[in-house]
């Protein structure tokens, strides 16, 4: 077993024996099931570790909290698995030393032998494999009856493991507080479970894909990966009735598309029915938008955090929405996954930063190859925290900066530099005050610097005049508190 902090390191164990922590001053938080492969072809074990037996030994089955399910697999491994062959010795880890275990793992032992056969496994062989997986399924919600966490993270599931990990959820689903899947899954069952706190699912699209259907008074997180599957808030809706979806504690949503090639916020969501967000108070958005309708409900109940990721055209017309709740504001833009949309970048990105005033962090992350936009057409009063990942000569972004006149915090990536721009920039800093006469009225209270490039150690020292010279921004921008380099230096 081990316990919520040291849990990560138990996951991430690649040797060939057991490694159980255990200190008595902890109590026992989880029960840690991790694949562990030992051989690099199809014909090799498939080696489970658990710590059940020691939870056992130590008579401390009432205080497990969390069943955790994870894999850790070579790469080159992961697509020649067979999932069946994988999921025996698992179910094999549950059960070993009970008096059923003969029982339950034999129907499996029958149907893996006939998937190398040209015979079908008949409906019955199916039925008996299911019944063994509800049968486990008891056996674990009754040594283990205290268990609030489910959590399954899994790259190839057979469905026999998908109905163990279901099965598991709905035994559990009166104390279910967390509830985390992380793999393809045939949803079949309504989830009710009155006291779950958290949600975190991947949804899959794929054949056999289906929404869950889950009950959403008593959430207060969610956590949505969209893998090219079409969302629908219907997946809250218990029954048919159709009055409004109300998601009464939630205070954290998190909805992730996938980025594929140039296509923008591939995961579109869709509002067709009422929804209200009473008690939200964070919304992070990546790849994906939301409707008019559905900004507005959110956006108009005391927001207080709103982090999106993607395209600009989407950012802009999110916040045309009133803004005036949120004490924080997070745009992400990779420029470069965006080339070709329509419009101006700084046209658009002048129209969000106009409809900010109030806010008191409003942070942009700008990341391309290169920019293309006219950095004198930048207007951005109310921007306070900027970070670039890009090239751009030093001199021109000073005269940018002027744009953006609460700014104090400037976050840069200078990761194309080559030597003359070192020189060149070195040299502007040493000679500021010849190049602009009077100090800046810029609030810029810290800079960060990231060098990107792995250098030699003698290459770093080459770079101490940059360093010194940068000593003179302290003149040209009165404010700045905090100069931060950071690079990466090898031995010669």
């Amino acid at each position: 077993f081990v316990t919520d902090s040291d849990s990560s390191d138990n996951e991430s164990d690649n040797s060939n024996e057991e490694v159980v922590a255990y200190s008595e001053s902890s109590a026992l938080m989880s029960v840690n099931h991790v694949v562990n492969v030992v051989a690099f072809d199809d014909k090799g074990p498939i080696r489970i570790y658990t710590n059940i037996n020691l939870i056992e030994k130590l008579g401390l089955e009432s205080m497990v909290k969390q069943l955790l399910f994870s894999e850790n697999r070579f790469h080159n491994f992961i697509n020649e698995v067979d999932p069946l062959k994988y999921f025996m010795p698992f179910l094999q880890a549950l059960v070993d030393g009970l008096p059923e275990e003969i029982k339950l793992t034999k129907p499996f032992a029958e149907w893996h032998e006939l998937e190398h056969t040209n015979v079908e496994p008949s409906d019955r062989m199916k039925d008996q494999c299911y019944t063994a997986i509800h049968e486990t399924v008891d056996i674990l919600t009754n040594r283990y009856p205290n268990v609030s966490c489910i959590s399954s993270t899994m790259v190839k599931p057979h469905e026999f493991m998908q109905k163990l990990i279901l099965d598991l959820a709905v035994g559990y689903e009166k104390q279910l507080s967390k509830f985390v899947c992380d793999m393809p899954v045939t949803y079949s069952y309504t989830l009710t479970a009155p006291n779950l706190i958290e949600l975190d699912l991947k949804l899959y699209r794929c054949l056999y894909q289906n929404l869950p259907t889950i009950c959403p008074g008593s959430l207060q997180k969610i956590n949505l990966v969209l893998d090219n599957m079409p969302f629908s808030w219907d997946m809250f809706r218990i029954g048919n009735e159709p009055k409004p979806i109300v998601f009464d504690n939630l205070e954290v949503l998190s909805i992730r598309g996938k980025y594929q090639g140039r296509f923008i916020d591939h995961a579109i969501t869709t509002v067709d029915i009422d929804i209200e967000f009473p008690k939200l108070e964070r919304l992070y958005l990546t790849n994906s938008r939301l409707t008019r309708k559905e900004a507005q409900i959110i956006l108009g109940h005391g927001l207080k955090h709103l982090h999106f990721e993607g395209s600009i055209i989407a950012a802009s017309q999110l916040c045309e929405q009133p803004l005036g709740s949120l004490d924080r504001l997070d745009l992400v833009w990779r420029q470069d996954m965006y080339l070709n949309e329509p419009g101006n970048f700084v046209t658009f990105a002048n129209r969000i930063f106009n409809n900010t005033d109030g806010i008191e962090h409003v942070h942009c992350h700008i990341s391309a190859g290169y920019y293309t936009w006219n950095t004198d057409d930048v207007d951005w009063p109310y921007l306070t925290h900027l970070s670039l990942n890009f090239m751009i000569p030093f001199d021109e972004l000073l005269d940018m900066l002027q744009k953006v006149p609460n700014l104090v915090y400037l976050d840069m990536a200078i990761t194309g530099w080559i030597d003359n721009e070192y020189a060149e920039t070195t040299e502007l800093f040493a000679s500021i005050k010849k190049h602009y006469p009077e100090p800046s009225s810029s609030k810029i209270k810290t800079l960060h610097l990231v060098d990107q490039r792995t250098i030699q150690r003698r290459e770093a020292y080459c770079q101490l005049p940059f360093v010194g010279a940068i000593e003179n921004l302290k003149w040209y921008w009165p404010q700045l508190k905090t100069i931060d380099i950071e690079c990466k230096v090898y031995e010669d």
